[in-house]
């Protein structure tokens, strides 16, 4: 019996190794399988900006990337006793000016550079719908808790969404012509505006992705959305909120975009990161024993091995 309907995987004409450099930028989701591919020692950069929902925001912000355009006082609002900035998720916020310049400028010049070289760009968008301030008609990524009145909500339709994207895309790959851009629909589901216009919102956004990789080949998209939605059509695989995936889910996604992207020699390297990364997490009773220090020489016996065979960092394993 098939007690699922299964989700097609794409067939893409390039993979994933840990030899390519990666960027992800857009929703909570993104975030959440950024966070996997730091899991197991990838080279990727994850959100620059902090968490963007809308595809406006994301086309501004890698215009703004490509342009080197470091952030400075001016680009900053103070409220709330916090400086902060329009473009950026509130992880970027701090009660100093100077700190919060540094915390943004930081993952700005780092994601600038690797943008000019990476291999992937992931791009997630969770809702068509965005803000703009009411003062001076710029789009917003974060409202940072102004007052509503702050701002106006509007709908992007499909056209803006594709003219957005790729007035920050085709410039871009001028420059990078290897890159490979993978667009994704968050499956979290948006009912602050309601049911209807969370569909609404949503098809915009498949419309405006439909046209985009019609037209480019370096355009594809991964269906993130449809797994969540057909192969996990049940509330147990959501968190308490009942929208956003819950940690099984994530865990199933990537399952499925392993198999989609990544050949049998990475998923076997993925596995044994995997078995060093839950190794070195487990949490013994005395961390003075000798037999807690053989493993850990064991284990790095195992990652010395791995970055002589695979030239991987383990930037983001801690022994």
């Amino acid at each position: 019996m098939e007690l699922q309907t299964k989700v097609k995987l794409p067939n893409p004409d390039f993979s994933i190794t840990h030899t390519n450099s990666l960027l992800s930028i857009g929703s909570c989701f993104s975030e959440n399988i950024g966070k996997k591919f730091n899991y197991f020692n990838f080279k990727i950069h994850v959100n620059p900006f902090g968490q963007q929902y809308n595809p406006l925001s994301v086309a501004a912000g890698i215009q703004r990337l490509l342009r080197n355009e470091e952030y400075t006082a001016n680009d900053l609002v103070y409220y709330n006793e916090l400086f902060q900035s329009f473009d950026h998720h509130s992880d970027f916020s701090s009660p100093n000016q100077d700190e919060a310049i540094t915390l943004i400028n930081t993952a700005f010049k780092s994601a600038s550079n690797t943008l000019l070289n990476a291999d992937v760009l992931f791009l997630t968008f969770g809702t068509a719908h965005y803000f703009e301030h009411a003062e001076t008609e710029k789009i917003v990524s974060n409202c940072h808790k102004f007052p509503a009145k702050t701002f106006r909500q509007k709908l992007a339709s499909s056209k803006a969404i594709v003219d957005a994207l790729n007035t920050a895309l085709i410039p871009l790959l001028a420059i990078n012509p290897k890159l490979k851009i993978v667009f994704t629909i968050s499956p979290v589901r948006y009912f602050a505006f309601g049911h209807f216009e969370n569909s609404l919102s949503k098809g915009h956004l498949f419309t405006a992705i439909g046209e985009l990789i019609a037209n480019n080949a370096a355009y594809s998209y991964f269906p993130a959305y449809e797994i969540i939605m057909d192969e996990l059509r049940d509330y147990r695989f959501y968190a308490e909120d009942m929208l956003h995936p819950n940690t099984i889910a994530i865990d199933y996604v990537w399952e499925k975009l392993a198999q989609t992207y990544f050949q049998s020699n990475t998923i076997s390297i993925t596995a044994e990161i995997d078995s060093i990364q839950k190794l070195v997490n487990h949490r013994p009773r005395n961390n003075q024993s000798i037999s807690h220090q053989q493993l850990l020489e064991h284990c790095n016996k195992r990652i010395a091995k791995l970055k002589e065979l695979y030239s991987i960092d383990f930037l983001n394993t801690t022994l």
